[in-house]
């Protein structure tokens, strides 16, 4: 059974239209997920996302579970908002007209088309081939994509040309096949892709999200001249932001600040925070810390306050333990440690040692940032495999890069001459990367008392005819 084309049209919603079945009437769909597709074929041929991220902001206005398979298409699980519109042509006659102003404001053709139905990859297809319809129920999917042609299937080209061979031109055609005869002739993407259709199996597109950004400025009546002035006017902008953040559910952890002062001179003040939060204390504490290193000589006559990274607020103990050990302090009121220092001596200035199991020692530790130590699992939580270097035998503090060392009496030097206290110890490692490294580490000592971790180099020893180039410095013992 195909889409009834005289399906009934309604004045306020002439787009959608429902397929016509005598057990299956245009209400209310049963099914746990409805989803509503729309394809914009001005955007076909554009490879840039403003517009249709332009697009999605208006969708909001309909419900948050946006997705955007492609750089023309959007599609929404609908079925939490059917209620609240009436329905999917309710929802379709609410969006039209925000739809049609954008188009106009993008000066784009205001021509788009429109589907709903249980499965999202049926509504995508439906939307794309241009078949402004309106499937309630599952059963419904079959009869309503039988008339599609194959050439139009979100697949691989070369399925398509072995699907024509095969005189298979319509999904009709497909649907008569076995299933088990299909994927053993036609492959597993087709069969999968196929369930997908009947919304039988999931269909993966990525989730859109609100690109937010905080900016707001200030020029007061009267210029600040004191950083207690300053202090006072961004209070009244950290409000707002306080305000933003808990409407929009988020949390940050980097603010820039930006004064100008009467000679129109433009000063960044940025701030950093070890987790997100968002509450004014917080900010406010920072500030004032940055203000003391701060040299503003002239007044200043405007302040504006920008943030473009978020995250989602996480109270304490909203997640479990592994979770909210990371999240913890979202809502704390005092900062800490870390973020103190970060503001009288930089963010630059605040690292830390962060290890990985790895044979070779560059990439097994390495130096970690204020800013990403909130991302990374901390190497003394979790245990060591037999394989990983045991305790003792490697410094826990390496050079950025091996330095060179001379020889003396083939001895390696490093202000006088070192001795060999433990080792060797073979590291061959990273052959699938082609810089693949073949060392032998020693435990050395010189007559200065100094604890050294060295190597050989096995490659150049064997390639240089002189072996001064061959001993390396990898790292000292404390």
């Amino acid at each position: 059974m195909s889409v009834n084309k005289r399906a009934f049209k309604s004045a306020d919603a002439p787009f959608l239209r429902a397929v016509a079945h005598s057990y299956c009437k245009p209400a209310l769909p049963n099914s746990k997920s409805f989803w509503y597709a729309l394809h914009f074929p001005a955007l076909r041929k554009s490879a840039h996302t403003a517009q249709i991220e332009e697009l999605a902001a208006i969708c909001l206005r309909a419900n948050d579970q946006i997705y955007v398979p492609g750089n023309d298409t959007l599609a929404l699980n609908i079925r939490s908002s059917l209620r609240l519109f009436g329905g999917p042509k309710g929802l379709s006659r609410a969006l039209r007209p925000a739809l049609q102003d954008k188009l106009r404001q993008l000066d784009l053709p205001m021509v788009y088309s429109e589907s709903a139905s249980p499965s999202a990859a049926a509504s995508v297809l439906l939307s794309r081939v241009g078949h402004n319809v309106l499937i309630p129920g599952v059963e419904g999917l079959r009869s309503g994509l039988g008339h599609i042609a194959t050439e139009h299937l979100a697949l691989d080209q070369k399925i398509k040309k072995r699907m024509h061979a095969c005189g298979l031109h319509y999904l009709r055609d497909l649907w008569r096949m076995p299933s088990a005869a299909l994927r053993l002739r036609l492959g597993r993407e087709l069969s999968e892709y196929l369930l997908q259709l009947l919304g039988e199996h999931r269909t993966y597109m990525p989730r859109w999200h609100e690109q937010l950004i905080f900016n707001e400025t200030m020029t007061p009546d009267a210029s600040a001249e004191t950083p207690a002035d300053i202090l006072f006017l961004a209070e009244h902008l950290l409000d707002q932001l306080e305000s933003f953040l808990r409407k929009h559910h988020r949390a940050t952890d980097q603010l820039r600040l930006e004064l100008t002062d009467s000679k129109y001179q433009s000063h960044t003040i940025e701030l950093f925070t070890r987790s997100p939060v968002r509450i004014k204390p917080v900010w406010l504490l920072l500030l004032e810390l940055k203000l003391q290193k701060s040299l503003i000589k002239s007044p200043v006559i405007s302040l504006s306050l920008i943030c473009r990274n978020f995250q989602n607020f996480c109270p304490t103990g909203a997640y479990p333990g592994q979770i909210r050990l990371q999240h913890a302090v979202s809502d704390k009121t005092n900062p800490g440690l870390l973020e103190l220092l970060s503001s009288r001596l930089g963010k630059d200035a605040i690292f830390t040692l962060h290890h990985q199991e790895d044979y070779d020692p560059l990439a097994a530790g390495n130096y970690l940032q204020l800013g990403d130590l909130q991302t990374t699992t901390r190497f003394f939580n979790t245990p060591r495999s037999k394989g990983f270097l045991t305790a003792g035998r490697q410094p826990s503090l390496l050079l950025p890069a091996p330095i060179p060392l001379t020889t003396r009496y083939q001895k390696p030097v490093y202000f006088s001459p070192l001795t060999l206290i433990q080792g060797p110890q073979r590291i061959e490692t990273r052959w699938w990367t082609g810089q693949d490294i073949q060392r032998d580490y020693y435990i050395a000592r010189n007559l200065q008392g100094m604890s050294l971790w060295i190597f050989r180099d096995l490659k150049l020893s064997r390639e240089s005819a002189t072996a001064h180039s061959c001993w390396f410095l990898q790292g000292l013992f404390a």
